[in-house]
């Protein structure tokens, strides 16, 4: 998978628009990917738990994770979370 850039950082102005915190959120991120947008917010958030069904993007963010970062190949539907564990959903580049 490609990592796809927003030299503009419109993507991020748009999230922050939406989500004006992530500082001592939980967050789930599905459809992660290689993690482009995740380091953009990881480093607030309380942490992150970020899935893709991709193994080879997955290998990129484990390879060099933010800290507060668990990266893990899933499909969203396979996906088992203790309820109210997460404050923020995201879901990018995921449809």
């Amino acid at each position: 998978m490609a990592i796809r850039l927003d030299p503009e950082r419109n993507e991020l102005v748009a999230l922050t628009k939406l989500v004006p915190t992530f500082t001592g959120c939980n967050v789930l991120e599905v459809g992660c990917g290689d993690g482009r947008l995740t380091r953009q917010y990881a480093n607030d958030a309380a942490s992150v738990l970020a899935i893709d069904p991709d193994e080879s993007a997955i290998e990129v963010l484990r390879a060099d994770p933010p800290e507060g970062v668990t990266a893990r190949a899933i499909a969203f539907e396979q996906l088992a979370v203790a309820d109210r564990s997460v404050d923020i959903i995201l879901f990018s580049w995921s449809l």
